[in-house]
């Protein structure tokens, strides 16, 4: 977001993620009456309540509101987040909070001087514990040109938030490509840059 929302295809990284993640869970999640010892109990609610934060998220974006957008994402030294540059094939590795708000700036920055920025609502699954939660999405990302020329970029993202001081934020992201970009011309052609088309 800039491109959210966000990041590259590092495998190993993620595993790492993950595995920090998963322990996490197992270690602190609440038990129900007979559910076996390492069973994590999603909450429905904070399930939902996070499915609104990331669409919230979202309408932050849409808006232009770079500050609010990095206010939903606190990143975390260990936890890298991965990204893809604004050219829609260069896997970014964000390790720091620090270097996610630069991310945002520099995508932004280039968004704004090439035209209007607009999230689809995305096709999302989320589940949560009352402080721990992930969420998956499929999202679609459109750049409306001055020329009457719409970018199209579908992207596969996934996202784990902590709940602090009573809001989700998000630690780590990672965003990979769904599709290959389409250019959508004046007369509703659909092109994909690199490909020929007759």
């Amino acid at each position: 977001m800039g491109r959210k929302l966000i990041s590259t295809q590092g495998g190993i990284g993620v595993a790492l993620a993950l595995s920090v993640a998963l322990g996490l869970l197992g270690s602190g999640c609440a038990k129900s009456p007979g559910a076996a010892q390492d069973t994590v109990v999603w909450d429905e609610q904070a399930s939902k309540d996070l499915a609104m934060a990331l669409h919230h998220t979202h309408d932050v974006a849409n808006a232009g509101d770079m500050k609010g957008l990095k206010e939903s994402y606190i990143g975390d030294d260990a936890l890298v987040t991965f990204e893809m540059d604004p050219d829609n094939a260069t896997p970014v590795a964000l390790r720091s909070k620090k270097e996610i708000d630069a991310h945002l700036d520099r995508v932004g920055a280039g968004l704004a001087a090439e035209g209007t920025l607009k999230l689809d609502g995305p096709k999302m699954h989320c589940k949560a514990t009352p402080t721990f939660g992930v969420c998956t999405e499929e999202c679609t990302i459109r750049l409306k040109k001055p020329d009457g020329t719409e970018q199209v970029d579908h992207f596969f993202g996934s996202g784990t938030a902590i709940k602090v001081g009573g809001e989700w934020r998000w630690v780590q992201y990672h965003m990979s490509l769904g599709a290959p970009r389409e250019i959508v011309v004046k007369d509703s052609k659909v092109e994909t840059p690199g490909h020929e088309h007759g």
